[in-house]
């Protein structure tokens, strides 16, 4: 009947569809649109500190209230970590050499200079990020002064070296096998206990491989050979004298080898293993710090590979000058000679590979 009313009439149609369309909206429920918000102008800034990968740099993300300002400028303001300076100076190195390096470092560069300090400030009507980073500029070249300082290319006895080449000692092994100078002592895995480590103490190079066991330890010959040096008199230095000679090492930047083989050493044996361990060398090998020497052993005396001649102890170090038997080891050095040098086995290579050619040369 709708539909009859206004069939003839192009306005009555035009109001039947409008008064349909209300009626339909009528019978639907509303939805309400809400307009969207900007999430970071109305969620409350959460105070943070972010750390970049390297350590160098730190930045702290408040509010314009400043909140947890002082707690998180007190991390930012934290000394960075020596190990992360290392990675940067030198890249790929081992983390037992971080180590090694550590102390040289941490003695040459002040607490101070390791400190991050405001770089920059940006803010806006929001939030405010606050930058601390280190200085580098200072910090990389003082780094870098100690690797370089802690030269591996030297033949061990610089005064009468005539030029010699050190060898790649990754490519040389005996043409016997050696045997551990201790029972139960295997290679050290830390770069500190092996060859090219610096010792700050005395301005040197660690030459040899400190086996640290218990004072009294049997002590082996390595191979066949004849006896050159046995200290069956020595009598330890006292502590000030050894202070005093130290200081004079450091005076020249390096250890001289009166000092180190007549003090540092302290009651040692040296063997003469002549050409037919390495060939085209002649081989020696040191014990040093030792408590004890067997009376026999007296240069000349001709011994055999696994002979026990003496004990470990600490004789030459520090706490032997101040009577007490602290920081026991064997000191154990390998030095290969030829015409033109003299040079300490895994001089000059890399931690890997001086680790693994080190394994190579003992017996399993």
């Amino acid at each position: 009947m709708v539909l009859t009313l206004f069939k003839n009439s192009p306005d009555s149609l035009k109001l039947y569809l409008f008064l349909l369309i209300a009626i339909l909206a009528a019978c639907v429920k509303p939805i309400h649109y809400s307009p969207v918000l900007n999430q970071d102008v109305y969620q409350p800034i959460k105070p943070k500190i972010e750390f970049s990968h390297d350590g160098l740099t730190a930045t702290i993300i408040t509010n314009q209230k400043l909140a947890g300002l002082d707690s998180l400028t007190q991390l930012a303001k934290r000394p960075i970590e020596i190990n992360n300076l290392l990675s940067i100076a030198q890249l790929g190195i081992h983390d037992s050499s971080k180590v090694m390096y550590h102390s040289l470092i941490k003695n040459n560069i002040s607490k101070q200079k390791l400190i991050r300090s405001i770089s920059s400030l940006e803010t806006n009507h929001l939030l405010m990020m606050i930058t601390y980073s280190v200085d580098t500029s200072f910090i990389m070249p003082q780094i870098r002064n100690v690797f370089e300082n802690t030269n591996t290319t030297l033949t061990i006895e610089p005064l009468f070296d005539r030029g010699g080449d050190i060898p790649d000692f990754s490519l040389v092994s005996p043409l016997t096998s050696l045997i551990l100078p201790c029972d139960e002592q295997s290679i050290p895995t830390r770069a500190s206990r092996l060859p090219n480590a610096p010792r700050d103490y005395r301005s040197g190079i660690h030459r040899g491989i400190d086996f640290f066991s218990e004072w009294g330890t049997p002590v082996k010959s390595v191979a066949d050979g004849i006896i050159i040096r046995s200290d069956l008199n020595y009598k330890e230095v006292p502590a000030d004298f050894r202070v005093d000679i130290l200081n004079r090492a450091g005076k020249l930047g390096r250890t001289p080898s009166d000092i180190f083989n007549n003090i540092l050493l302290g009651k040692a044996v040296f063997i003469d293993h002549g050409f037919d361990l390495f060939s085209g060398y002649r081989t020696i090998t040191i014990y040093a710090h030792l408590s004890h020497i067997n009376s026999t052993i007296k240069p000349g005396y001709t011994i055999k590979a696994g002979e026990v001649f003496a004990k470990s102890g600490n004789t030459g170090t520090r706490p032997s000058t101040l009577g007490n038997r602290n920081e026991s080891h064997l000191h154990w050095e390998l030095i290969l000679q030829d015409k033109n040098g003299e040079f300490y086995f895994g001089q000059n290579l890399p931690y890997e590979k001086l680790v693994s050619a080190l394994n190579t040369i003992f017996q399993d």
